[in-house]
């Protein structure tokens, strides 16, 4: 009878034991510095450039706002009418054309990237094949005779800058304005 007592008195001193354990709530360490982060975040979006273009766009950024956040991402495929005089043979010859363009004021740039179209002339980028046209038009008035225009397929980017200030949304705004073509959208974005 003793040991049959002494089972029943270990038995619920046990189980007593066990619900105490399961009430004590875990000890938090620090509490005060978890910070909750959302999976979204507010960005400006800038867009849509094509490849030169956005080069150039993220050099004016740089300069403009040295430490600035942000980054390029593909935002769609589109046709654009490339108005250009074809790749010549070395770098010297390019730049002498480019030289002859300035002193009739058309602006232009050596493509130096891709290796079919190095050396090339680029005159710009149309989104309207009848814009290219009249730029050709100009351009063959001026006496340039040997440009082109490629319909080409094209990846447009956009400029991603993330919880950006106030004083920075209101300088972006002006920026924006001086390129045609391009607007500036706040939304949500993932988080970097």
């Amino acid at each position: 009878m003793l040991l049959l007592i002494a089972n029943i008195a270990y038995l619920a001193n046990t189980q007593l034991y066990s619900d105490k354990q399961k009430t004590v709530a875990p000890v938090l360490v620090n509490p005060e510095k978890i910070v909750l982060v959302p999976a979204q975040e507010n960005c400006l979006m800038w867009g849509d450039f094509y490849e030169e273009q956005i080069r150039y766009v993220e050099t004016v950024l740089s300069d403009l706002f040295p430490g600035l956040i942000h980054n390029a991402e593909e935002s769609g495929q589109t046709t654009m009418y490339w108005l250009h005089i074809p790749r010549y043979p070395n770098k010297e010859a390019a730049n002498r054309e480019i030289n002859k363009l300035r002193n009739l004021g058309i602006v232009s740039f050596r493509v130096k990237d891709d290796m079919q179209w190095q050396n090339a002339v680029s005159l710009g980028m149309y989104y309207d094949q009848q814009d290219a046209l009249k730029q050709l038009r100009e351009i063959e008035k001026k006496g340039v005779t040997n440009a082109k225009i490629e319909e080409r397929s094209v990846m447009l980017k956009k400029i991603v800058i993330h919880n950006p200030a106030q004083t920075i949304k209101e300088q972006m705004q002006k920026l924006v304005e001086q390129f045609d073509d391009t607007k500036l959208v706040q939304g949500k974005c993932e988080r970097l």
